[in-house]
């Protein structure tokens, strides 16, 4: 299956109500400890959301990188690990989801669910390898 369709897919059966949504502002430092890490990981993400949109600055071994994109399933052309990246941002349900297309054709997916504890101090982010396949992670991060 294409990445695009796949992608399309994914998105058509988000959840797209009017309901409150968990908001993920803050500054996050990621827990090695709780973490199940098989890639390239970010320190810490400094999150600003508001109702329609996320801006990510993210530590990637002391350099910074940033994006700020609408929470809408509409592509937001960025950068992800310094590679022109088109992303996605929808909530499903309690969860949001983000979905990235890199590479020249577009033909690495990967796929993140980020979900706040219900005291808003952990975010989790479960990371899907979906082509090329790779092992599953869990990042684990703490609000500073």
């Amino acid at each position: 299956m294409k990445p695009v369709l796949l992608c399309a897919l994914v998105c058509a059966c988000a959840s797209l109500s009017a309901e409150d949504h968990p908001n993920f502002t803050g500054n996050w430092q990621l827990d090695n400890t709780k973490s199940e890490i098989h890639s390239r990981t970010p320190a810490a993400w400094d999150i600003k959301q508001t109702d329609d949109s996320i801006s990510i600055n993210e530590d990637l071994a002391g350099k910074t990188e940033s994006m700020t994109c609408e929470i809408s399933i509409k592509t937001c052309k960025t950068k992800v690990d310094g590679e022109a990246a088109d992303v996605t941002f929808y909530f499903n349900g309690n969860m949001l989801v983000e979905t990235d297309l890199l590479g020249r054709g577009k033909d690495h997916v990967v796929k993140k669910r980020l979900k706040l504890a219900d005291d808003g101090k952990t975010l989790e982010v479960e990371v899907m390898h979906i082509a090329p396949v790779a092992p599953a992670e869990k990042w684990v991060f703490e609000k500073r």
